[in-house]
Order: C-alpha cells, then sequence, then structure tokens
C-alpha cells in the first residue's frame, strides 16, 4: 500500500479518527477515555477494541496494550499527525459527524 493511501486509510473511519485525535492531544489514554458520543453504545465500543485497535495497531500508527486497555503513539504516528493536525486545524469548517 502507497503511505499516503495508508494515511487515508488510518483516517477512513470517524471511529479511528476519533482516537487518532485524541492522541494528537495526549500521547496515551485508556479505552474507557475514547470519546464517544450520546447514543454510541457498548457494542460500538467492542467494534473499536476489535476492529479499529487491532488494525491501528498492526500498521504501527498505535501501540495498543489490550490486557491494560491502554493506548499510545505508534512509530508511525507522526507519518499521520500532519494529516489529523489538518482535520482538527478545521473542525468547524468540516461537515458534521467528520471529526
Amino acid at each position: 500500500m502507497i503511505k499516503f493511501d495508508r494515511y487515508l486509510w488510518a483516517i477512513g473511519h470517524i471511529q479511528r479518527r476519533r482516537l487518532l485525535l485524541e492522541l494528537l492531544e495526549t500521547p496515551a489514554i485508556h479505552t474507557s477515555e475514547l470519546n464517544m458520543s450520546e447514543g454510541e453504545t457498548k457494542l460500538l465500543l467492542a467494534e473499536v477494541k476489535h476492529a479499529h485497535l487491532p488494525k491501528l495497531s498492526d500498521h504501527d500508527v498505535i501501540d495498543w496494550n489490550p490486557e491494560r486497555n491502554r493506548i499510545k503513539r505508534g512509530s508511525k504516528f507522526e507519518e499521520v499527525k500532519p494529516l489529523l493536525e489538518l482535520l482538527d486545524a478545521n473542525r468547524e469548517r468540516l461537515p458534521d459527524g467528520w471529526v
């Protein structure tokens, strides 16, 4: 996969974007601290834990410890960071549900 495509993949799902934007602000978080909007259920948290976290971890964007429920920036986080900063700086200009 071309690097840019990999970066777009990393931010391609709303839950991955939210998680990575949180890591932009703080270098490590607990899964209980994930920014879930009202109406999002335990089922969604399960989706994040069983689909998105392992994939981001496999691509070294995050370092995830499932036993401790800790997530921190991975070795390739810095490669995705410019896109995250662009999203973060333009939150008000983006359509609802993008970040």
